[in-house]
């Protein structure tokens, strides 16, 4: 048996070459039809990977230590201390990449032209430069630096609608963690664009001790403690280890899709509308595929016949074509990943909006600004996903066509010779 099966493997890998541009068209149908799925799937993940990570580090991290009631209502008086334990043996941890505390004050900034509401953070300027991207968006003056005190950095929006610019100084009114009224002169050291009207229209960051003296917190109390981790794809199994060793009795480690809603549910609704869309692309290529593996065996009903005629059992010539479509599917479905892969890497760098026009400001997720440069995901476990799955759906589709030679008259098939 193990010498027969051998002797129809032969057979089946000289029978696909015999007809040379019957194969290449088969092959080239199953190489594209593998290979764009996973060129959109790399382009796709790789826009929601990149704004998931930016989001986070700008904000609160992939996961994120607070009081737990200031999801509720996040409010001055909600803070978290012995936050110095707790950030010495997050940054010990090989599952973190950084930490960055976190001082939220919600307020009013006042200047002679109006008022306007605004989120102050409280931020380590020399750790937010390594992580964050909102360094990178100043387009006047500086961002800040340590012990920078009253000095501040504005979205331009924000400096536009308060009409102040990079030296001018505005009033911040907030209330401390007793409730009591207090007002700060800020001063701004420079301002930034990010292409978020949210975050360019409303967000001030500053010193972490100037925003700790505000509040009134002491040096060990923060808002939030921010966590920006290695993997983010495997956070939750790591967030669930912190809850049970590090949070304490009025804290609570939260991941990001918690701390921003909005934007997870905007991605999680895109996801599936592209989702969607593959899987009508999927239906379209596999019905491509099969009417060519149809065709291919259709073709060679003749032949099939003069085998049947001289002794060859049906069985046999159903292995042959189920040996062919294997071939076929470990020859095509690689290349395809790989021309999927291939397309990928090449359009990567390439700004969006210069394919499909409008302005960069346009393309937003939760509020939060995207980054219209194409930076693919190229995930090793998604890819052989897809690959393995056309594989599959191949050795699938092999079957009508496999049931077709049951149905082959000998007789007729050869009387038309």
């Amino acid at each position: 048996m193990k010498s027969n099966l051998l002797l129809i493997t032969k057979i089946g890998w000289r029978s696909i070459w015999r007809n040379k541009r019957r194969t290449l068209i088969s092959l080239f149908s199953i190489i594209i039809g593998t290979g764009i799925p996973i060129f959109f799937v790399c382009i796709a993940w790789g826009f929601y990977a990149g704004l998931i990570d930016d989001v986070a580090r700008l904000m609160s991290g992939h996961i994120t230590y607070e009081h737990v009631e200031y999801r509720n209502s996040p409010s001055n008086d909600l803070w978290v201390d012995d936050i110095q334990k707790i950030n010495k043996t997050l940054n010990n941890n090989a599952e973190v990449l950084s930490t960055k505390q976190i001082v939220n004050l919600q307020g009013v900034a006042h200047t002679a032209k109006g008022s306007v509401g605004i989120s102050l953070m409280g931020i380590e300027p020399e750790k937010e430069i390594t992580i964050s991207f909102l360094p990178e968006t100043v387009i006047e003056g500086n961002y800040l630096s340590k012990e920078d005190g009253r000095w501040v950095v504005v979205g331009d929006q924000l400096a536009e609608n308060l009409n102040i610019s990079v030296g001018k100084k505005f009033v911040f009114t907030t209330s401390d963690i007793k409730g009591d009224l207090v007002e700060e002169l800020f001063r701004v050291k420079g301002i930034f664009k990010t292409g978020s009207k949210e975050i360019d229209g409303h967000f001030v960051q500053s010193d972490i001790e100037i925003a700790r003296k505000i509040a009134g917190l002491g040096s060990d109390d923060v808002s939030q403690l921010g966590i920006i981790v290695k993997n983010p794809d495997t956070h939750e199994n790591f967030l669930q280890d912190l809850q049970k060793s590090l949070a304490k009795k009025n804290g609570v480690f939260l991941s990001w899709q918690k701390i921003m809603p909005d934007v997870a549910t905007t991605i999680r609704m895109d996801r599936t509308a592209i989702s969607s869309f593959m899987i009508m692309l999927v239906v379209i290529v596999l019905f491509t595929m099969f009417s060519t593996i149809l065709m291919s065996t259709l073709e060679r009903k003749r032949e099939f016949a003069s085998l049947l005629a001289i002794g060859t059992q049906q069985k046999e010539l159903k292995i042959q074509i189920f040996i062919e479509t294997i071939f076929f599917g470990l020859i095509a479905c690689p290349l395809g990943a790989l021309l999927g892969i291939g397309f990928a890497k090449w359009v990567e760098g390439y700004d969006m909006m210069n394919v499909v026009g409008g302005k960069s400001e346009d393309m937003s997720v939760g509020g939060f600004g995207m980054d219209t440069i194409i930076t693919p995901l190229f995930s090793a476990p998604l890819i052989l996903q897809i690959s393995i799955f056309f594989f599959l759906a191949l050795q699938l589709l092999s079957i009508l066509p496999i049931y077709l030679i049951s149905r082959i008259s000998i007789t007729d098939e050869l009387r038309s010779i």
